[in-house]
């Protein structure tokens, strides 16, 4: 029987995973959907993520390319991970690709979230899910300092120190704070993203929102190309990966 290439769209809480990628000192969202397909298909196939995600974070829209050979309907299979996976992940939906088509090499574009609880008090409910900071925030001032990141630019002062990559050049197409009740959100849209370049960005960024720097500082961080130059990295459970798009 011919083999069928598939996308799958995979939702997940991140709290209690050493994040998507295998590796030998913890359970990962890779290991449990690949331990639930072979269950079902009887045949070991590897699940192939648009990027990893760190420990603790958090995904809506992470995207993984799987080679499956039996005929099988996508709902079905959908089904079939999903009676089998623990409640923190979901295949949220399974469409047939092209044989060609791979999560990670054909991906175009990734769009991060990071929620923020500023209000005075922290709320509990929320607590996994996003950053609190009881000090207000500027939302005016964090989006003109968000401009800055905008364009091709070298992000190595956003790339954490044991961040091993060919190159520290990336695109940021999209960065934009929106607000609403006492919640801020950041969507960061670009065709790559460093080793915790997210988060160091939003912990940057929180300093300005505070009125720690002004806003033209992202500029000299940039240019520094030197972690040091940055802020704090921003902690893990405040960020999704929101969605990945391909041509």
């Amino acid at each position: 029987m011919k083999t069928r290439n598939f996308k799958l769209t995979i939702a997940y809480d991140g709290t209690d995973y050493h994040g998507w990628q295998n590796q030998p000192n913890g359970m990962t969202v890779q290991e449990q959907l690949e331990t639930a397909a072979l269950r079902f298909s009887g045949v070991y196939n590897p699940i192939d993520g648009s990027g990893r995600t760190d420990a603790g974070v958090h995904a809506w829209g992470q995207v993984a390319s799987w080679a499956y050979a039996k005929d099988l309907p996508e709902d079905r299979i959908q089904s079939a991970f999903n009676g089998l996976l623990p409640p923190d992940i979901t295949v949220r939906r399974v469409e047939a690709a092209a044989p060609a088509f791979h999560a990670r090499k054909s991906s175009r574009a990734k769009t991060y979230l990071y929620i923020i609880d500023n209000s005075p008090c922290a709320n509990p409910l929320l607590r996994r899910y996003a950053w609190h900071i009881r000090q207000p925030l500027n939302l005016d001032t964090l989006n003109q300092a968000a401009t800055f990141l905008v364009g091709h630019q070298d992000f190595l002062s956003f790339k954490a120190v044991d961040g091993k990559t060919a190159t520290s050049r990336r695109t940021i197409l999209q960065a934009r704070w929106c607000k609403h009740g006492s919640y801020l959100f950041f969507f960061i849209k670009g065709n790559g993203f460093l080793k915790n370049m997210v988060r160091i960005i939003v912990g940057t960024l929180i300093d300005i929102g505070r009125g720690k720097n002004p806003p033209a500082k992202i500029d000299s961080i940039i240019a520094a190309r030197d972690r040091t130059a940055a802020g704090m990295t921003a902690p893990a459970n405040g960020l999704v990966l929101r969605s990945v798009e391909y041509n």
